[in-house]
């Protein structure tokens, strides 16, 4: 028998936990036991997929590339249907072999010392257009299919985008769902205090770096900030998002909120 009786209690490294809870602006709030994030399954142990065997997952959907799925896969969980759907982009830290490499990336004369802009714009913001795979996410819970765990890697980026934009269409306020993406902060401590050891001559000289060092091992505060600034200058509201994106109108974007939301 496992000792954790729940998700909550397991290592705070493996970054899972239950968007429930979560108020909404029309007063309700995320229904609990039906929408999970987390790293990926690969990193837990057997004593740790206990709790989450006992999730009754339906879903299981991997936002991985398939080169990652076939490195690490997943472990089989009873009852779920399993999904990899790439959500794109690869991790930076995989074309970072050297200290040398984050410099010349730092100061490419081509970037102007824009190159944290640029990057959280291209890497992070731009996950939530055209993306097939959390059209994929949406359509999967408009049709019931929860309790549904999604996860990527580390569960940060494509997961943390991916729990922004099912956030912001069930209308949590944009500051409670920034907080929700910055935990991966937390979660991942660890990693990030070990990648700014070991760059840190770089990080007391040159202001990006401790922030490209965060984006590779957590998140950046610029991320979330961009994502809900471009959806909001190109649509003017979440509501015209969700219908030109993922297609719910304002008949299935109710019904979307009438099912996760209490």
């Amino acid at each position: 028998m496992s000792k954790y009786s729940s998700i909550d209690q397991l290592p705070i490294k493996l970054n899972i936990r239950d968007l429930g809870g979560l108020p909404a602006r029309d007063g309700r709030h995320v229904k609990k036991g039906l929408l999970f994030r987390s790293s990926a399954l690969y990193f837990f142990n057997e004593e740790e997929l206990e709790p989450v065997r006992a999730l009754g997952l339906k879903v299981i959907l991997d936002f991985r590339a398939e080169s990652g799925v076939r490195k690490r896969p997943n472990p089989p969980i009873d009852g779920a249907a399993y999904y990899n759907k790439c959500a794109a982009f690869q991790n930076i830290l995989e074309d970072l072999n050297s200290p040398l490499d984050l410099a010349s990336l730092i100061f490419d004369e081509n970037q102007k010392g824009n190159t944290i802009d640029v990057l959280v714009s291209s890497y992070a913001a731009s996950l939530a257009f055209s993306n097939e795979s959390y059209r994929f996410l949406f359509d999967c819970l408009l049709s019931g299919m929860a309790p549904l765990l999604f996860h990527c890697s580390n569960g940060k980026d494509r997961t943390g985008i991916a729990a922004m934009l099912l956030l912001l269409a069930l209308g949590v306020p944009e500051e409670i769902v920034k907080e929700d993406y910055l935990l991966s902060n937390v979660s991942r401590k660890e990693e990030l205090d070990e990648l700014m050891a070991k760059y840190s001559f770089l990080a007391d000289q040159v202001g990006d770096v401790k922030s490209f060092l965060t984006m590779i091992e957590g998140v950046l505060p610029q991320s979330a900030d961009m994502l809900i600034s471009e959806i909001l200058e190109k649509y003017g509201t979440y509501e015209k998002y969700m219908e030109a994106e993922y297609g719910f109108d304002e008949e299935k974007l109710t019904r979307f909120r009438d099912m996760y939301l209490e």
